[in-house]
């Protein structure tokens, strides 16, 4: 079986930046597949700028953490704080999800609300994945899986990287070093969840990639990283998580974790150089849609 590399951008719809950004990548031929946030700021430039765009794939980023919801508030009274925001982070986010069924059926209302609001925009998604990965938390599967379902989506992230991700450590300048190990780490301790989690996505007909890359190295990749992925990518379709963007004041101005790395990630995803080494190790660049019609 060919390997096959899904480059998939996380965050469409965050900022104008970042969807250009992506759309250059798209331009070069690289970067194929991007996940769209409902509840982005920028959600209708990402339409305008990526609807019907013949060759690319376009999924949803379900975000329950750190925006504002695009259900009413009213109908989200277990999950929102006092300042009607998504809970802070998936800690958070869990706790809400536990203290009873209003949280849950918040949480249910949201996840709709969102999927709805991307197909009403006339966006058929290719796949499914999640901000911080919070699809892990079997609650929040399950409502994924059910629009899934209801919605002929096939492919959701698997959000564990696989075995061996150390080695990227290799490739890292040294001060980097530091937060590459705490992010496999939380990545390693993640795992606790995969048992339950194959059996909700494999219980529901679902696919998953046969690898997920980037987790463990999020706001980190270079190009070395690049090369020695080449190398480890399995047979079939694998999923390369990436973050690209233009640092504007918009971007600035949400004070998250990932500024600097998305013009880096901007730039190799632009990279003759990158291309030239998946062609010569025989990597075929593709996207999840792609991968349902063979």
């Amino acid at each position: 079986m060919r390997r096959r590399l899904i480059i998939n951008a996380d965050d469409l719809g965050l900022t104008c930046g970042i969807n250009l950004a992506i759309s250059q990548c798209a331009e070069v031929g690289m970067l194929r597949s991007a996940t769209l946030m409902a509840n982005g700021a920028a959600f209708d430039h990402a339409v305008k700028t990526f609807g019907g765009r013949d060759g690319f794939g376009t999924g949803i980023h379900f975000v329950l953490t750190g925006l504002k919801p695009v259900a009413p508030a009213v109908k989200l009274s277990g999950l929102l704080g006092p300042e009607g925001g998504l809970p802070a982070g998936p800690l958070e986010l869990l706790m809400k999800i536990e203290a009873g069924k209003s949280g849950r059926d918040a949480l249910r209302y949201e996840l709709f609300a969102q999927a709805e609001k991307v197909f009403d925009a006339g966006i058929t998604p290719t796949h499914f994945d999640s901000h911080k990965h919070v699809h892990i938390i079997p609650a929040v599967l399950d409502i994924m899986l059910e629009i899934a379902a209801r919605f002929s989506v096939k492919w959701i992230r698997e959000p564990f990287e696989p075995e061996g991700s150390w080695k990227f450590l290799r490739d890292l300048e040294k001060g980097a070093r530091v937060k590459f190990l705490k992010q496999l780490a939380h990545a390693r301790a993640s795992t606790l969840f995969r048992p339950a989690f194959r059996s909700l996505v494999r219980r529901a007909g679902m696919q998953t990639p046969a690898g997920v890359y980037g987790i463990s190295f999020t706001g980190l990749m270079n190009e070395a990283m690049l090369e020695r992925l080449c190398g480890m990518l399995k047979p079939g379709p694998n999923e390369l998580m990436t973050h690209p963007g233009i640092v504007d004041p918009e971007l600035l101005s949400l004070k998250g974790r990932l500024v600097d790395s998305r013009a880096k990630e901007k730039e190799l995803l632009v990279s003759g150089r990158t291309k030239r080494c998946f062609e010569q190790n025989g990597i075929a660049l593709s996207q999840f849609g792609e991968v349902d019609s063979e």
